[in-house]
């Protein structure tokens, strides 16, 4: 009997070695087929073990190396994260493929570590969970929807040319921009309206957000999880998050009451709908609406505001851009003072190639990543099921085959004509495909309105001295040492 229970346990200890040894083959045949096609592949110098996990925390990355990646290593670029080889693509046929299917809108693992910045919500999710929301959110951003939101954008925009002419002169213009976004957002999203009498909105804790992403990929041993949570970053952060789901909470109740109640307003805000699809779709919970509106609140803000900070910035440095866009306004409005109505937003066609041009130039979000469903060719190589890709807008809107002579600031790229003959995946700010930005017309008209009113009232010049703009990288784009310009009134000409 002992002999036979010796057996035994020699057999299944040679069947779990089986078992064992397949399973390691079969995972290192995966990486060691990513590892085949990465040694094959230029790019940038890696450190041992680290890889090139330390760009992120480079704050001069993009203008650095994003901006040369095409002319040193071409089109498709291997990097390394820690030991593991992953993929940057820049051609847009090649990204075509990626963007548009739906087999490839799984995020990266680098999303994962936003999870306790901005929830779980459409920026962060993947699956079904993703593809629910996406098409229960949509619908709240129809253009008839986002109409209504004019008013909110031109409240903001007054009360930011109010302080503008409070300041006039030489302003560093990011905190002014930054501050009328935030109040677009807490009106549009949560509903607390642009002009009130207390200062509530002032403790906003949307206020004090802080991404600690790159902190944590600067620093490889904090990607385990169980290592991060015993610092006190991890602590800070989960107590940030607290704070940004206990208010986005109370105002949930408050606009739930109030539409019991039948006092909504006139201005009903995107928490309202999703309120509706929750009361409509018993699996859309409470939390879900806070991870959506803490995601719309977010990603929001920085986005949008860099977006219109760094327009009015290369306005002020191509005077005979600015006039056209001036002359546009001037038609449109004929010396009326009365707030922009959807056809004046979309006879503004310049100040949109303006603005286009700037995305191009500097885009908000340059930065993006997916993981492959399935295999795919790209040039001469294919990559695999499960790579990890990292699309850079700031470099393929660089690609000069593209767009020649590519630093220029020149809005007549966006001309219908010359939209016609590139690839649409040749312009990335929103993303694009499936997974493309499901706020991009609601920024475009807040962009458009929040531009307009400043141009209505004043002309913009550079400072002396601060014509440089020096872009720098903390998950979305910024200038360092903010953006100057002028300020001059117009009916002081």
């Amino acid at each position: 009997s002992l002999q036979l229970d010796r057996a035994y346990n020699l057999e299944l200890l040679s069947y779990v070695s089986l078992i064992v040894a397949g399973s390691l083959i079969y995972a290192l045949s995966g990486y060691l087929k990513l590892l085949f096609v990465a040694l094959k592949l230029p790019g940038p110098p890696a450190i041992p073990f680290i890889g090139n996990v330390l760009m992120i925390g480079d704050k001069n990355v993009m203008a650095n190396d994003a901006a040369r990646a095409f002319s040193q290593y071409g089109t498709l670029i291997r990097i390394w994260v820690t030991i593991m080889p992953a993929f940057i693509v820049l051609d847009p046929q090649d990204l075509q493929i990626i963007l548009s299917s739906r087999k490839h809108t799984d995020k990266t693992f680098f999303y994962k570590l936003l999870h306790n910045f901005l929830g779980n919500g459409l920026i962060t999710s993947s699956g079904d969970k993703w593809n629910v929301h996406r098409k229960l959110i949509q619908p709240s951003f129809h253009l008839n929807i986002l109409e209504k939101f004019i008013g909110t954008f031109n409240d903001s925009s007054q009360c930011l040319l109010d302080k503008f002419k409070s300041v006039e002169g030489e302003v560093n213009i990011t905190d002014f921009v930054n501050n009328c976004v935030l109040d677009i957002l807490n009106e549009a999203v949560l509903g607390v309206p642009v002009f009130r009498e207390d200062k509530e909105k002032e403790k906003s804790p949307f206020r004090q957000g802080k991404v600690v992403m790159p902190y944590r990929v600067t620093r490889p041993w904090l990607l385990l999880n169980w290592v991060y949570k015993l610092t006190d970053t991890a602590a800070s952060e989960l107590n940030q998050k607290k704070q940004l789901d206990n208010f986005t909470r109370k105002m949930i109740h408050i606009r739930r009451e109030a539409k019991r109640t039948g006092n909504l307003g006139e201005r009903k805000c995107l928490l309202d709908y999703l309120i509706d699809i929750s009361d409509q779709v018993p699996d859309f919970t409470e939390d879900d609406i806070i991870n959506e509106a803490c995601t719309f609140m977010l990603a929001g803000q920085d986005s949008v505001g860099a977006a219109v900070a760094f327009s009015f910035f290369m306005l002020a440095q191509n005077p005979d851009c600015q006039k056209k866009c001036i002359e546009e306004i001037d038609n449109i409005f004929d010396g009326d003072t009365r707030a922009p109505t959807m056809r004046d937003l979309r006879e503004m066609r310049y100040l949109e190639q303006c603005i286009k041009e700037t995305l191009r130039l500097y885009p908000s979000v340059p930065l993006l990543a997916r993981r492959l469903g399935e295999d795919i060719r790209v040039g001469e190589h294919t990559l695999i099921a499960g790579s990890h890709i990292f699309i850079v807008p700031y470099a393929i809107h660089r690609l000069p085959y593209i767009y020649p002579d590519p630093e220029k600031f020149d809005p007549d790229r966006f001309l219908p004509e010359e939209v016609e003959k590139r690839n649409p995946y040749a312009f990335l700010p929103f993303s694009a495909g499936p997974r493309n930005c499901i706020g991009h017309k609601f920024a475009i008209l807040e962009m458009k309105t929040v531009i307009s009113k400043i141009l209505r009232h004043f002309t913009l010049h550079p400072v002396e001295g601060k014509e440089d703009l020096h872009p720098s990288f903390r998950v979305t784009l910024r200038a360092t040492g903010g953006l100057w310009i002028k300020l001059q009134r117009r009916d002081k000409v």
